[in-house]
């Protein structure tokens, strides 16, 4: 969701695993800083059964969404601009809930496409890296978007249904995948990969962007003393927490209850999404983004700098 005040924005995503409100404040040079950021775990991936949400979910979605709302008034935030992805673009009732939470909150909620959204992520990440060439992803709660880039144009941009929240829900009977479990997802992973348009030959630089990604650097940095700032994580890095954190000892549990927390029962299929994506990828490094699509968003619908205008789909 992204709202506008005087000189600045606010951004609320709906995703499948989180609604998050984002207030910016817009600088004269085009760019823009973080004002505060507030999220709500809504889950709203677990509402859905054989394609459709049920009223649970749309009305979990609107009570968060009014709740901002509140929030936004008090702050003399009057336009608000809102965006889902996956959660409500993946249903077979996404009319209904869009005209229930047009109804309920007064706000209307514009649906971002798979392949738009992937884009959106580049955009965000062009404010903290240079990828000019190579390819980058972004793992949700109910998709994983893709896109290669050369030369700073986007050359491909895909998503698949597949992310940490809906992978869970369909494989995993306790709160962290079994072994048996651990194949089924990713049997289920590979699948979707399968229909992925990945380079032939390893790309020149890959990125990640969203909070599995980041959740997991946090995890990294931890372990391995880096400094905060730290960006990157090896393979030799990722393989070695993703063996700590699937032994389900006291070391997997500590490290997930004190570093992620709101993704306890998701971090696990979502490192698995990004170990199969860094197989096929052959890579060896990964740089993670601090920004994503809620900043992409922002700055293709209200900013429109240099960084953005050099992409076309």
């Amino acid at each position: 969701i992204t709202t506008r005040l005087v000189g600045s924005e606010m951004c609320i995503r709906d995703r499948s695993n989180t609604i998050r409100l984002s207030l910016y404040n817009t600088l004269e040079n085009g760019g823009f800083e973080t004002l505060f950021s507030k999220k709500y775990m809504a889950g709203l991936a677990g509402y859905v059964s054989h394609g459709i949400m049920s009223n649970d979910g749309i009305n979990q979605a609107c009570a968060v969404l009014l709740d901002f709302k509140i929030l936004l008034q008090q702050l003399s935030v009057k336009d608000m601009h809102v965006f889902a992805t996956a959660s409500l673009r993946n249903i077979k009732n996404t009319e209904k809930a869009l005209e229930t939470i047009k109804r309920r909150t007064g706000l209307s909620v514009d649906v971002i496409e798979g392949s738009e959204e992937g884009i959106l992520g580049y955009y965000g990440a062009l404010y903290t890296t240079d990828l000019k060439n190579g390819m980058m992803f972004d793992i949700g709660g109910g998709s994983t978007e893709f896109v290669r880039v050369k030369n700073g144009k986007v050359k491909n941009s895909q998503s698949v249904s597949i992310g940490s929240l809906n992978l869970f829900h369909s494989n995993v009977s306790g709160l962290w995948p079994e072994k048996k479990e651990q194949k089924a997802i990713t049997k289920q992973i590979n699948k979707k990969l399968n229909t992925v348009d990945f380079p032939k030959k390893s790309p020149e630089k890959v990125c990640c962007v969203g909070g599995t990604c980041r959740a997991i650097l946090n995890i990294v940095n931890y372990h391995f003393n880096k400094q905060e700032n730290n960006r990157i994580i090896t393979r030799e890095e990722f393989d070695k927490i993703l063996k700590i954190l699937t032994k389900h000892d006291i070391t997997s549990r500590n490290y997930i209850l004190k570093l992620c927390p709101d993704r306890v029962h998701t971090i696990i299929p979502g490192m698995m999404v990004v170990k199969e994506i860094m197989d096929r990828l052959n890579c060896k490094e990964l740089w993670v983004s601090r920004y994503g699509v809620r900043e992409g968003y922002l700055c293709k619908n209200f900013l429109m700098t240099g960084s953005t205008q050099e992409v076309t789909k």
